[in-house]
């Protein structure tokens, strides 16, 4: 079942519109990657899917729901190229067991999963195209129709009019959840037109809740460094490959050593990496050293700071005080570079550099 944890309050409210028969016909749920989003907006399809209008969860059409295959859920998310028909029916079945696993799959998440170039995530034309046909047809229950698009945002320039005119022309007994993560990336006149949901973000009992089946130390762990993104902790938990530790450890020993050859070596390793694969590995690092270094890693359990590729716990004794601003801003700056296509090696090289010296604390 698609539970959210920390907004209780506006599940309330939907079900009080959905009862009433107030509920806009296009609602806008935002959220930080990783959190309430989803489930919300999974929470809100049940309840207007439900055959008993409870969210009772034991109904054909709550089971349907949580298996994300009834007739009458269109579900819309951003994908990457290469697929058969170029919109998101590519990937329905991962999509499926992607969001079963882990109800709070976060984009970084997903794209690992399913991209293996170069490939950035996106909300073709042509799924926007088709979305209008597929609400056309009559609603296989007799009931409602309800569209989930995940990461508007996502959408192409050229398309997001089609999505305006998708709302603004709403079909009968038709609902659209968008789930935004970024909602000052959507046209004004589509946020206009929707009514907002502003979820909360999780809190620390949230990740005491989700990870229960872990250790107190190892839980404790992956709330530091990736809170409140839970989403990400879970695909940590679940594939720990995927948090690219081994590189991030190998960049970051490199990067205290401070040896030429080697950083040389590394840059090489890394500027081979697909571009978004390697931006991730920069936005974890960052992240890592961020909610690690400065969040009291000291306090942690020992055997909960070694990752096995490397021991947060004794990195964090490298990093002084008046190091860590450098270190934050060096990444940052490497990933605004990144963005603006600044040649790659050189990017890479300067960064190392800087992170030498944050760490002797040369700065």
């Amino acid at each position: 079942m698609f539970q959210t944890y920390n907004n209780a309050a506006i599940v309330s409210q939907l079900k009080h519109a959905i009862e009433t028969k107030k509920l806009h016909h296009a609602n806008l749920i935002s959220s930080g990657p990783g959190e309430d989003g989803l489930p919300l907006g999974l929470t809100v399809a049940r309840l207007l899917l439900c055959e008993n209008n409870t969210d009772c969860g034991t109904c054909k059409g709550c089971t349907r729901v949580n298996k994300l295959e009834h007739p009458d859920l269109t579900l819309t998310f951003p994908v990457v190229s290469g697929g058969a028909s170029g919109t998101s029916d590519d990937y329905i079945k991962e999509f499926r067991s992607a969001l079963i696993s882990n109800r709070f799959l976060d984009p970084e998440s997903w794209q690992q999963q399913i991209s293996t170039k170069n490939q950035q995530l996106q909300i073709p034309i042509k799924e926007i195209q088709n979305l209008q046909h597929k609400l056309s047809l009559t609603a296989a229950e007799g009931k409602n129709r309800v569209l989930l698009l995940w990461m508007p945002e996502q959408i192409k320039p050229v398309a997001s009019n089609k999505l305006l005119k998708l709302i603004e022309e709403p079909l009968p007994n038709t609902y659209i959840i968008l789930i935004s993560h970024r909602k000052n990336r959507l046209l004004p006149t589509v946020l206009s037109r929707c009514a907002p949901w502003h979820c909360r973000p999780l809190s620390s009992d949230s990740f005491n809740k989700e990870l229960s089946s872990e250790t107190s130390a190892t839980a404790k762990l992956l709330e530091m460094v990736y809170a409140p993104n839970l989403g990400a902790a879970i695909t940590a938990r679940q594939s720990p490959e995927t948090t690219q530790i081994e590189g991030f450890a190998s960049w970051m020993r490199t990067c205290y050593k401070g040896n030429p050859v080697e950083i040389t070596e590394v840059v090489n390793e890394l500027s081979s990496l697909p571009k978004e694969g390697l931006k991730t590995l920069i936005y974890r690092a960052q992240h890592f050293l961020e909610r690690g270094f400065y969040h009291n890693v000291q306090a942690t359990e020992g055997s909960a700071t070694d990752l096995g590729a490397i021991n947060v716990q004794k990195l964090s004794n490298s990093v002084l005080p008046r190091g860590a601003q450098t270190i934050t801003s060096a990444l940052g700056s490497c990933l605004r570079d990144l963005e603006r296509n600044v040649h790659v090696k050189t990017s890479i090289t300067h960064t190392s550099y800087e992170l030498h010296k944050a760490f002797r604390g040369l700065v």
